[in-house]
């Protein structure tokens, strides 16, 4: 073919395109919707979709605060906003303490969407039904939740909980009795534990104890002190009260008793004239008792026994001195030096036959006895007033003698006499007779 022919066949390139793509048809605006959707991220096409119902509880993160509102990311294509009236139950709450950018909260749908394309939110009613859902969950379980007390009312308080409740003045505090106006008043503002004894949701009621969440983590503090108290510890405890037989201390959640026998080597007349209410002291665990969780304890145990060293400062036969402590049916109690206490019986408190220990000492008396018996191991001293005084009436008369020997020469005296010239008095044989007296008179004339 002639070179002229054929270039005459052959079409532009530009034509050809130009021509091929005027005659395909035009996109319609579905294609361009598919083309649209292939072109967006898993992320944003879901954004795109997604739609939310009218009391829907979603849960979204807080994107910006001011006053007109609070705005949410719901993962909507458009931020959903919270009314500043549906952000809290509490009046005049600042909206900053409620929520902060970036928090993560759980919101109810109002409206789907408004004219404007936004989504009204609720987080106050959200709340409502996150605290119903726990309030029912914590009476089926028996588990303690914390409310802030907003006010005293008649009867009891009221109390925060995400919804509004009612705790009794009798369960309030751990006292049984209900508690007075003036006591209840100072819970105000405080946030208490709770143990939830009733829940209605239809009638919006909820009634709570804070009596039997305190005794529950008493409980729970009485078992893990009791579980690290062992016999032989020295605890610090504080006095809570004190009874005929001794005191009851707390070491921290655990009631120890302190008998009266283990306050002090010597014997106590009664647990107050050693210690008191609220005050703080040492003791030593002597037994503890799990079957019964019951603790004993010993004060004396941490001061030094002085009857291990009695020997070394009493002996029988020594003169000591005491004051009378009390007195028994059996004698008399002395205090000695020492930290010690003697016994002296009625039989050894005179010379006399004695009944009653008060016919001869007094209390906070001073006394002087021989001591006649020393058992260390028993514990027990026993003295004598009665041999002492017959001792010393015994030296009283040996020295007499002994005096009355020595001035008298080779010629012997009786005892008459030396108690006659003791008292100044003369015997017969020493006063002249009458007869005599005659004879040297007529002797004389």
């Amino acid at each position: 073919m002639p070179e002229d022919l054929i270039e005459d066949s052959v079409m532009p390139t530009e034509e050809i395109t130009s021509e091929t793509s005027s005659s395909e048809p035009a996109s319609s605006p579905e294609d361009e919707f598919a083309r649209a959707m292939q072109e967006m991220s898993a992320e944003d096409l879901e954004r795109a979709t997604r739609t939310v119902r009218k009391g829907q509880m979603v849960r979204g993160i807080v994107v910006h605060v001011d006053e007109s509102g609070v705005l949410v990311d719901i993962g909507t294509k458009s931020e959903g906003i919270i009314p500043p009236d549906e952000i809290t139950r509490r009046p005049n709450q600042p909206l900053e303490e409620v929520v902060q950018v970036g928090q993560e909260i759980d919101v109810v749908v109002l409206k789907p969407e408004t004219e404007d394309g936004q989504v009204v939110l609720s987080k106050k009613l959200a709340d409502s039904r996150v605290a119903w859902d726990r309030l029912e969950k914590a009476l089926q379980h028996n588990e303690t939740i914390e409310g802030t007390v907003i006010e005293r009312v008649k009867g009891g308080l009221m109390v925060d909980v995400g919804v509004r409740g009612f705790v009794p003045a009798s369960q309030v505090g751990l006292s049984r009795t209900p508690l007075p106006d003036s006591v209840l008043e100072k819970y105000v503002g405080q946030t208490i534990p709770l143990k939830v004894l009733e829940v209605d949701r239809k009638q919006k009621r909820v009634v709570l104890s804070n009596r039997r969440a305190e005794e529950e983590r008493r409980e729970q503090e009485r078992a893990q002190a009791f579980a690290s108290i062992q016999e032989g510890q020295v605890l610090e405890g504080k006095v809570r009260r004190i009874v005929d037989y001794g005191a009851f201390v707390d070491l921290g959640g655990v009631d120890g008793l302190l008998h009266i026998s283990e306050m002090s080597w010597k014997r106590i007349k009664h647990p107050s004239d050693v210690l008191r209410e609220g005050e703080r002291v040492r003791v030593q665990v002597l037994r503890v008792d799990p079957a019964s969780r019951k603790v004993s304890l010993g004060m004396k145990q941490l001061i030094p026994d002085p009857w291990l060293d009695v020997e070394k400062q009493y002996q029988v036969g020594q003169v000591v001195t005491g004051r009378v402590a009390r007195l028994a049916p059996f004698g008399a109690i002395v205090d000695l030096p020492g930290d010690l206490e003697a016994t002296i019986p009625l039989s050894e408190l005179s010379t006399r036959r004695v009944r009653n220990a008060a016919e001869v000492v007094q209390e906070g008396q001073e006394v002087e006895a021989l001591v006649v018996q020393i058992n260390p191991t028993e514990h027990r001293m026993v003295l004598s007033i009665r041999r002492l005084q017959k001792q010393r009436e015994e030296q009283e008369h040996q020295q007499l003698m002994e005096r009355y020997s020595s001035s008298s020469g080779s010629r012997g005296f009786t005892i008459g006499e030396v108690v006659g010239r003791d008292f100044g008095l003369e015997t017969e044989e020493n006063e002249p007779s009458s007869n005599t007296a005659g004879e040297e008179q007529a002797s004389a004339e």
